[in-house]
């Protein structure tokens, strides 16, 4: 991305040109509509699912899915081992997967890039001190953290979802705090602060602009991190417990299950890849629109 004088991000219409750029690139603009049938199945997954996603049907185990000879339309993608409409569970764990990963994203966005940006305007000695502190934290994985959050605590969604936004926020402060700093030191900034702009007209106009390709990128790896820690802690029992139907726990739930019913496994794990897809494709092409239109 070009550097520019701070009028040149004063553009009104700065979202509808974005947008069109954005638009031409076609697997991105399938991927955001995408998202957005995610996000309304995450708000209203009860009531689009054909069967509340705790009901037995006595005498339907183990049905395979509507496409086998030996399935029903009835149960699209079949039932589990004790007889509830796999698909039905599908539908109500975006609630849990992707809204839980959906909250966390949106605090750490928010008390992230907060922190990011009061600690990368800070200068000196503090500063220095603050980021090597931040980068004794990049060699501890963020998986890794979360689960020795989550082991402190008693095992449950919220907690797991507590545990994971701790595990990732100094991670996205390092990120947004390194990316300031690199502004602070180009020319155009050292220019403006000569002319007399203040540190809040430099980070307003300037600096913010600036970064924000990378402050999305980071949005879309936090996103596809928390998905994945959310299935991966209720995989390991630290996050939903039974019979939540969070895609993780139902893997783990159907797991004995792989070679006399493969779909009770495979779908939810289709389920997480297929959304990660989606998030990381729209990431990109929104970064990608961005990065274009400061050209």
């Amino acid at each position: 991305m070009l550097d520019k004088e701070p009028q040149e991000f004063r553009t009104s219409n700065a979202f509808i040109e974005v947008w069109h750029i954005f638009r031409r690139d076609r697997i991105a603009l399938f991927s955001f509509y995408a998202l957005i049938l995610l996000i309304l199945t995450a708000l209203f997954g009860s009531s689009i699912a054909p069967y509340p996603s705790d009901m037995i049907f006595i005498g339907k185990e183990l049905m395979p899915p509507s496409w086998n000879d030996r399935g029903e339309v009835a149960y699209f993608f079949g039932t589990d081992d004790i007889g509830r409409d796999l698909f039905s569970r599908l539908i109500n764990g975006t609630t849990y997967t992707l809204g839980a990963a959906g909250i966390i994203v949106i605090f750490t966005a928010i008390i992230g890039g907060f922190l990011g940006i009061v600690a990368g305007m800070s200068k000196g000695i503090k500063s220095q001190i603050l980021g090597h502190f931040l980068d004794a934290f990049l060699s501890i994985p963020i998986l890794l953290i979360s689960i020795v959050i989550a082991t402190l605590m008693e095992p449950s969604l919220s907690n797991a979802m507590l545990a994971i936004l701790l595990a990732l926020l100094p991670h996205f402060i390092h990120e947004i705090y390194q990316a300031i700093q690199k502004e602070w030191q180009k020319d155009y900034v050292l220019i403006q602060r000569l002319d007399g702009a203040s540190n809040l007209t430099l980070l307003k106009d300037t600096i913010l602009p600036n970064i924000l390709a990378l402050y999305i990128k980071e949005i879309t790896r936090a996103f596809t991190v928390a998905i994945l820690e959310i299935s991966a802690l209720s995989f390991i029992s630290l996050g939903a417990q039974r019979p939540t139907p969070e895609w993780g726990a139902m893997i783990r739930d159907s797991l004995e299950l792989i070679y006399l019913a493969p779909w009770t496994v495979i779908l939810p794990g289709v389920a997480i890849m297929g959304s990660l897809l989606i998030v990381i494709v729209f990431g990109n092409g929104l970064t990608k629109a961005i990065d274009k239109y400061y050209e």
